[in-house]
């Protein structure tokens, strides 16, 4: 199996988010802003449903707390101002969905009604691979690589290390060195 790489550079990220948001391709779009700011797995945040993210009045919450599948541990995700702005574009693009706090946020557009199903893994893989094809990223990237992105960019952003696996919820600092292969260089 090969290794799941982050995406380093921060321009490939900003390209990702204008070819989706170009297309209006908005699921897309939310999906991939949400997936590199959460810090969750893959199956955690395909889990998501409306009322995680929003209030009965379609309020957009400031936080959300989920108990992890992999690790069982609670952890409390914060919305930022710029994610709300891109949920926003969501809600008016798809305003059906509020009908029922139950419907998955991250629905699988073959699904009818389509929000009663959330994408698959595969499928979430399918389009992390084709967004890094898009941006002309070479190398391999996995459903983990969003999450690693996140990680990844924090450390750039000089976030100390320890932080960075509280939130990913690792056992320790040297987990999160292992997880993201840092080389002496990058620590």
């Amino acid at each position: 199996m090969k290794f799941a790489e982050p995406i380093k550079d921060i321009k490939k990220i900003s390209q990702i988010k204008n070819i989706l948001h170009d297309t209006w391709n908005i699921r897309d779009y939310a999906l991939f802003t949400c997936w590199i700011n959460f810090w969750l797995r893959i199956s955690d945040l395909l889990s998501l449903k409306i009322r995680d993210l929003f209030d009965c009045d379609w309020w957009i919450n400031d936080y959300f707390e989920i108990c992890e599948k992999k690790t069982w541990k609670w952890n409390k995700i914060w919305i930022s101002v710029k994610l709300k702005k891109v949920l926003e574009e969501y809600k008016n693009t798809y305003p059906d969905i509020a009908e029922d706090w139950e419907n998955y946020v991250f629905f699988a557009k073959k699904s009818y009604p389509l929000w009663l199903k959330p994408i698959w893994r595969i499928q979430a893989w399918k389009l992390i691979s084709t967004w890094a094809k898009d941006v002309w990223l070479k190398w391999t990237y996995s459903t983990h690589s969003l999450r690693k992105t996140l990680a990844y960019q924090g450390l750039q952003n000089h976030i100390p290390i320890e932080l960075i696996s509280e939130r990913l919820n690792h056992q320790d600092y040297k987990s999160t060195k292992r997880y993201l292969a840092l080389t002496k260089d990058e620590t």
